[in-house]
């Protein structure tokens, strides 16, 4: 077992252990007590068990690297733990909810003894150490599984302090607020679970990748001393530290297919040696000898810079009579029909060809 999974397991198991420590002492008090909320918030700590146990499992399968019917491995596996996670939060969150409907309908009233005091106290007290032991360890081994526990303990931290809180007001003023607090329980377990979910499925989807991370690729690139320029930089997330990258660089036209092989396959295992991506390049000539090429790429990134808009791959076919070229935009709320209309103006005040303008986002 790899050293990453072994700090994540640790973690996740010391969670786990403190998760049904405190939900069994919070259901014991709860039952006790005739308390809603605090059985509710019970739940709530024996759910984040179950999730702990999950994730534990979650996370050694994440480990298994690549074989011939995974050959990215299986690092996702992580995101789907963290999907069950914030469903199980989401489910818990609607349960709570339900049983503070039921207390609000049919009020009963609750006994706040010393031991519901303390156990409440302490309960809070280990949450905030949770959510601080999660988030270092989180942090330091890449995972976002133990982040958003972190975020889930920092909830059930706040959670139990309004059960306090409300349960101060309703024994010294005989108010019976209890369902109403399982109510307001529920709002905040159920916006931590929502968020949890669109994160992940964000994730899943495949997202706009860390800014310091395409930095590094692109600066990786670029300082070898043959290649002009960088663009359609793509990075691929697998989970549990897994990046493939692929990326256009542009070498000058003359320079031999030998050449610019050795010079890729230099760039390629600096990345994986460097900052641990598999980076996959191709090559794109630019050829130097058409001053006509020269102009017209000018006139494009003079025309596109104040929409903020970058060009590439600009060529001209005479024997089809058409020109093409890339734009790269940095937002989806630019005008992307009127910036190819732009584009085409300027290629055509050089060459009245057809021109053909992709337009994508990487």
């Amino acid at each position: 077992m790899k050293k990453r999974t072994k700090n994540a397991v640790a973690t996740l198991a010391v969670g786990l252990a403190l998760n049904i420590i405190l939900g069994a002492a919070k259901l014991t008090v709860g039952i006790m007590s005739a308390s809603s909320s605090v059985v509710s918030d019970a739940v709530n700590n024996i759910s984040d068990a179950a999730v702990s146990l999950v994730t534990v499992i979650a996370t050694c399968l994440a480990a298994r690297g690549a074989d011939y019917d995974h050959p990215y491995g299986h690092g996702r596996y992580e995101h789907i733990a963290t999907f069950i996670l914030g469903a199980v939060i989401v489910a818990v969150g609607a349960e709570v909810f339900a049983g503070g409907v039921r207390r609000v309908a049919q009020p009963v009233d609750v006994v706040w003894s010393a031991a519901l005091w303390a156990t409440l106290g302490v309960s809070i007290a280990v949450k905030g150490f949770m959510a601080v032991f999660y988030y270092a360890h989180g942090k330091r081994v890449g995972s976002e599984t133990i982040k958003a526990a972190a975020v889930d303990s920092v909830s059930d931290a706040a959670v139990t302090t309004v059960v306090l809180v409300c349960g101060s007001i309703e024994r010294f003023t005989a108010v019976s607020i209890d369902g109403y607090v399982s109510i307001a329980v529920a709002a905040v377990i159920l916006v931590f679970g929502v968020r949890i979910l669109k994160q992940t499925i964000s994730r899943l989807l495949g997202e706009r990748p860390d800014p310091q991370l395409l930095s590094a690729v692109k600066s990786l690139i670029a300082s070898a001393p043959q290649v002009l320029s960088v663009h359609d930089i793509m990075i691929h997330d697998y989970g549990a530290g897994n990046m493939t990258a692929e990326a256009d660089a542009v070498f000058p036209a003359d320079m031999t297919f030998v050449d610019v092989h050795n010079v890729c396959d230099g760039i390629e295992r600096r990345a994986r040696e460097d900052i641990g991506v598999r980076l996959c390049l191709h090559a794109d000539p630019l050829i130097t000898g058409d001053e006509r090429l020269t102009v017209v790429t000018d006139k494009l990134t003079a025309a596109l810079a104040p929409f903020g808009a970058t060009v590439h791959d600009v060529t001209i076919d005479d024997d089809r009579c058409i020109a093409e070229l890339d734009v790269t935009l940095t937002s989806d709320k630019l005008p992307k029909g009127e910036i190819a209309e732009i584009a085409r103006a300027q290629v055509r005040s050089v060459v009245q060809y057809d021109v053909q303008v992709e337009i994508d986002y990487v």
